[in-house]
């Protein structure tokens, strides 16, 4: 069986990650340092914790998707929780490198699918579905 949604949700989080990378370099660019200081431009260190944090959470939440799944998790609740998540740290990322206010909601969301996730995994775990 192939992962269907976990492959649409994995790709588009992919990209997503990908867009905040070249975010990064084109800001490295703009302000013409390479290599990092001990204190970066705010600019800068702003565009690496933006991508840091997509990195830090990303394969988690797509690894639990893949996880649930696999093993026999509703289809229809996967696409909730993946359009959940990538509306999430795609808030979090724009509210993060600009001028939005939208990274707090974006981090409350994550928190959520997070936490969903991993009970979501536990229960199917414990109660396996037939």
């Amino acid at each position: 069986m192939v992962p269907q949604v976990t492959l649409l949700y994995g790709g588009l989080l992919g990209l997503l990650v990908a867009a905040l990378g070249i975010n990064v370099t084109l800001v490295r660019w703009k302000v013409g340092v390479y290599v990092d200081p001990a204190a970066p431009p705010k600019k800068l260190f702003v565009a690496i914790r933006a991508h840091g944090n997509a990195i830090e959470w990303t394969p988690m939440l797509v690894l639990m998707m893949l996880l649930v799944e696999l093993s026999g998790g509703s289809s229809w609740w996967l696409h909730v929780v993946g359009g959940l998540v990538v509306l999430a740290r795609v808030l979090h990322g724009v509210g993060f490198t600009t001028r939005l206010r939208t990274s707090v909601a974006g981090a409350g969301l994550t928190w959520l699918v997070a936490v969903w996730l991993p009970g979501w995994a536990l229960w199917l775990h414990f109660v396996p579905v037939k």
